[in-house]
């Protein structure tokens, strides 16, 4: 007893539909994982703002562990590239002032005119005109950034 062609085509035709679909689906190009390294991207690692100049120092990282050290001055901008290893040494030193002028060196009481702005990896704090001893720790470190430039 043979079968016609008639008879075969459904039962064709439905094996064929799964085999094919079983190929596909084991050979199907998968989506590959999205990077979030975005090249825009850049990172500021630290920045102090001298309110009073309209000054703000600036050491960047991007997406290519490039470093930029920039400068902007009222409309003015200036960039620098840095190696990283001077970055990681700036880096550190504005950590250790940073964190001294934070946590060990006290602050005067009284109204607080801002002399500078200091921010690094998401903290922030304001040095008060009163403080000397902060505002001395910091002009410091600026000196040699603005060597720099």
């Amino acid at each position: 007893m043979a079968l016609t062609f008639e008879e075969i085509m459904p039962f064709a035709f439905i094996l064929f539909l799964t085999l094919s679909s079983h190929v596909m689906a084991q050979y199907s190009e998968q989506p590959l994982p999205e990077s979030n390294a975005d090249l825009r991207s850049q990172t500021v690692l630290f920045s102090v703002e001298i309110p009073s100049d309209k000054k703000t120092y600036l050491l960047e990282r991007t997406a290519n562990q490039d470093f930029f050290l920039r400068l902007k001055y009222k409309d003015d901008e200036s960039i620098k590239k840095i190696a990283g290893r001077e970055a990681a040494r700036l880096d550190r030193e504005f950590a250790s002032r940073f964190l001294r002028c934070q946590y060990e060196i006290p602050s005067k009481d009284g109204e607080c005119t801002v002399t500078l702005r200091l921010k690094m990896k998401g903290e922030w704090q304001e040095i008060c005109e009163k403080d000397d001893k902060k505002s001395q720790e910091i002009t410091v470190f600026l000196d040699e950034l603005s060597k720099r430039f």
